[in-house]
């Protein structure tokens, strides 16, 4: 319960040349510092703190402290700062955003960058533990009978080589630049984890470091995963069974056909007008393994967003699982369309969030700042979850109350 609200009253006026272009942020600073608290979860963060030194240097008293540097990187995510060089041009005039959120004014985008480059690996550290505060605090991943995860992974292309671990690699947009590649863990639709990492690694690589941290930070083990076809391979498929994890994921339609299975025409099964399937059951799906799965057949058509003149694309792909409880075939390929929601997430993060705009050209630095994308992702989910809008010509904004 909030004694003390740090926001009474939100009354927004546009007076002479006092315009703003964020009217309605108010409602969201103070779901962020009275509802949440979230300066409070940057207390523990050491950046402006030296380690191991005996005599310590004496600095002097910063502009900003620790928790208001971390709030005022969010706001500005929040806000849509493309870039952090443009926080002069779209913040400097903005006083009153500044004092809702705790800032006397907000910083200039060398302050920004000075802060971002002096994160170590023991502060990522430290910002991951203040995530993982907020989540299990305000998230509802910590508290499901069965956790389902969802992994996947895009790739952040850069504009420039000097940049720490930016390396040419799989970029499929943009061939030939050097680029990161960017892993999350999702449950609920909150990202749980993430790792960023150099543009030549495969997306296989962190993907048993990803499932043993979502079971750590949870405190449960995990039920279900589910990924695209990208991760798809028989010692991958081996892992899970010897683990004991249950999986949902994507194989190739010609690498399934290359087991000659039985296939009877006319037991196709009508989706809806562009897609059928077809239910092979369980069978030995790849030469690298033994381990049998259940496959679905998936034949649709993709039709081209927009006004494009091009044609619609037939796609054939197969869905295999090893789930303990039996599904139709079209729940089974619900459920695995069910991770839409991270497809989404790239997107959303991409561009309002623009999580693919890395500030520095230190490693570290990017690595806290997708951090702080993850933070603000999260605290928008919570906030679009947890209020709820009555219609009527007066509008009220409160907290959803629990079930």
């Amino acid at each position: 319960m909030l004694l003390q609200p740090h926001i009474k009253d939100i009354i927004i006026e546009f007076d002479g040349d006092d315009l703003t272009k964020y009217g309605l942020f108010p409602l969201l600073a103070w779901f962020l510092l009275d509802f949440i608290s979230l300066p409070n979860y940057f207390n523990k963060l050491t950046v402006k703190k030296k380690r191991n030194r005996n005599n310590p240097i004496k600095r002097r008293t910063p502009k900003f402290d620790t928790s208001q540097m971390c709030i005022g990187i969010i706001t500005a995510i929040l806000l849509g700062v493309e870039r952090f060089r443009r926080i002069n041009d779209m913040l400097s005039t903005e006083t009153k955003i500044a004092e809702l959120v705790g800032l006397p004014e907000f910083f200039d985008q060398c302050t920004a960058h000075r802060f971002l480059n002096e994160f170590q690996k023991w502060h990522i550290k430290q910002l991951e533990q203040a995530s993982d505060r907020l989540i299990h605090d305000f998230g509802e991943s910590p508290r499901q009978d069965v956790l389902v995860v969802d992994i996947d992974s895009t790739t952040h292309s850069l504009e420039s080589r000097k940049r720490e671990k930016a390396v040419v690699g799989y970029n499929k947009k943009n061939r030939g630049k050097p680029c990161y590649q960017w892993s999350v863990a999702f449950v609920r639709g909150e990202v749980v984890t993430q790792k960023l990492n150099a543009g030549n690694t495969h997306c296989t690589s962190c993907f048993k470091e990803l499932v043993e941290t979502v079971s750590n930070r949870l405190g449960q083990p995990i039920s279900i995963i589910r990924i695209d076809g990208g991760y798809f391979s028989g010692d991958l498929l081996d892992w899970t069974k010897d683990k004991n994890y249950q999986i949902v994921t994507t194989e190739r339609y010609d690498w399934i056909m290359s087991q000659n299975p039985k296939i009877d025409p006319h037991k196709w099964e009508e989706y809806d007008t562009d897609t059928r399937l077809y239910d092979l059951g369980r069978i030995k799906v790849i030469g690298t393994t033994e381990q049998k799965f259940r496959v679905v057949l998936v034949d649709t058509k993709q039709y081209p967003f927009g006004r494009k003149q091009a044609r619609k694309k037939h796609i054939r792909y197969a869905i295999i699982e090893n789930l303990a409880f039996d599904l139709s075939a079209s729940a089974v390929y619900e459920f695995y369309h069910g991770r839409q929601t991270i497809e989404n997430f790239f997107k959303e993060s991409n561009n309002p969030f623009n999580s693919g705009k890395m500030p520095s050209q230190r490693f570290r630095a990017n690595e806290a700042y997708l951090q702080f994308v993850v933070i603000a992702y999260n605290c928008y989910h919570w906030f679009k979850k947890n209020f709820f809008h009555q219609p009527g010509k007066i509008t009220v904004w409160k907290p959803a109350e629990p079930d």
